[in-house]
């Protein structure tokens, strides 16, 4: 799997998990829900299994993942424009997880 450069920067507050339905909602054709799988990562997209999301509540980011390297400019862009929408700050640091 292939990291996207964008990190989310969330509020201790916020539902992680119904903020990356939302995304789903809003940036997949047929995109449902976002729902916790068995390594603790979000399964986010339309089911086609592209797309993992990985909270760190420590540091209180989510990091995005993707199947495929091309695809990355493709997400980063979908990463950036729902951000801009909800006014979520995002950084580039490095990966929470390698």
């Amino acid at each position: 799997m292939a990291m996207c450069k964008t990190i989310f920067q969330i509020n201790e507050n916020d539902n992680v998990e119904q903020l990356l339905s939302t995304f789903t909602q809003e940036k997949f054709a047929n995109g449902r829900s976002a729902y916790v799988l068995s390594d603790g990562s979000y399964s986010i997209g339309a089911g086609e299994n592209n797309t993992r999301a990985i909270y760190d509540d420590e540091k209180g980011v989510i990091q995005f993942t993707y199947r495929y390297q091309k695809d990355l400019p493709f997400y980063e862009k979908k990463l950036k424009s729902f951000a801009n929408k909800h006014s979520i700050k995002t950084n580039t640091h490095k990966p929470v997880r390698p």
